[in-house]
């Protein structure tokens, strides 16, 4: 019997309200060089909220990469975006961790069977994809889950409408 992988924690994302200013700090605190701000990339992203297809352009990020762990700093654009909806709910704070595993649907499954739901949010990119699941109830923050793998077919099939997001999962 084969076994999985247990997850690996690479990341904890921080919404801010002013992602140069947080990076600044966040550069003094750890005593490393200022990340660079950029403008959130979406190009070859296809992202889905709530199953419908979404585009946030404008979002900024800054990231620290320290040995196997990435902080990250997104300062959302003012359009509608779950950081956009974090920040405007619960000011500046912890967004998610980032969690990456082999298998999604049975990390899925795991937190179905804690009680949280299928993922809110869903983002594919050529070589995977992440997604967003409300755990605050039964973890006291929200997930993400990553994973690698090709991806470029399902875009393919979603971009046509012939596939839904998470298709691929259930």
């Amino acid at each position: 019997m084969m076994t999985q992988s247990p997850p690996v924690m690479t990341q904890i994302c921080l919404v801010v309200h002013d992602a140069k200013q947080a990076s600044a700090n966040w550069s003094k605190v750890l005593g490393v060089q200022q990340a660079p701000v950029e403008i959130f990339p979406t190009e070859g992203l296809l992202h889905y909220t709530h199953e419908k297809a979404a585009e946030y352009s404008g979002c900024k990020v800054a990231k620290y990469e320290l040995g196997h762990f990435i902080l990250e700093l997104m300062q959302p654009a003012e359009t509608p975006s779950p950081w956009r909806t974090f920040l405007d709910n619960n000011g500046q704070g912890v967004f998610h961790f980032c969690l990456f595993v082999d298998d999604r649907k049975a990390m899925y499954d795991t937190l179905e069977g804690i009680g949280a739901e299928q993922p809110y949010h869903v983002g594919y990119f050529g070589k995977g994809s992440y997604s967003y699941v409300d755990t605050k109830a039964q973890l006291g923050l929200e997930l993400s889950i990553n994973n690698l793998a090709d991806t470029s077919p399902l875009m393919e099939l979603l971009v046509k409408g012939l596939a839904k997001p998470l298709d691929e999962v259930k």
